[in-house]
């Protein structure tokens, strides 16, 4: 493919971008690349502290405060230490998730802030769990169509929320 800024080179780069909920990819050989992304990060200042701010909470948790008396804590059972299990990320028995409940809400919450089970439901499972996914879905689509103006969709999707809420 070739690359949709020169119009010379082999594209060997895609570049997607995202704004106002429209996607547009556009194909770059390398020279060009690099020509975009140092444009992109030097017009872009008010993103940087936006990025500087997401790497801080980030690292946050993997940052080591030894003058903390968190920094001290030592799993009873295996030994294993506040600053072990940061640097690995792994515990090292069931009662290191006591002993670091802290440090693993603050880390899971940076991680996903939005503790919400998505993945699959097995299908002897109860409706009720089923129908109360289903209502948080036609819920963020419904927030989703407010967003984009789609009232019609909006009102279909509201009337099925209705239904669904009849129904648990």
């Amino acid at each position: 493919m070739i690359c949709d800024n020169c119009k010379k080179r082999e594209s060997v780069i895609s570049y997607t971008m995202i704004h106002d909920n429209k996607i547009e990819e556009i194909h770059l050989c390398q020279v060009c690349a690099e020509q975009k992304m140092k444009l992109d990060l030097t017009n872009s200042q008010s993103f940087l502290p936006q990025i500087e701010d997401f790497l801080k909470n980030i690292f946050a948790f993997t940052s080591d405060d030894s003058n903390s008396e968190e920094a001290s804590l030592i799993c009873p059972q295996c030994g294993t230490s506040l600053s072990d299990f940061k640097n690995t990320g792994k515990v090292g028995c069931s009662n290191c998730y006591s002993i670091f409940k802290n440090e693993l809400k603050n880390y899971l919450h940076t991680v996903n802030p939005k503790p919400v089970h998505v993945g699959k439901i097995p299908k002897n499972a109860d409706t009720n769990i089923v129908m109360a996914r289903d209502l948080r879905e036609l819920q963020d689509k419904l927030q989703s169509a407010v967003s984009l103006e789609e009232y019609e969709e909006a009102a279909h999707i509201r009337d099925e929320i209705k239904a669904l809420k009849e129904k648990l």
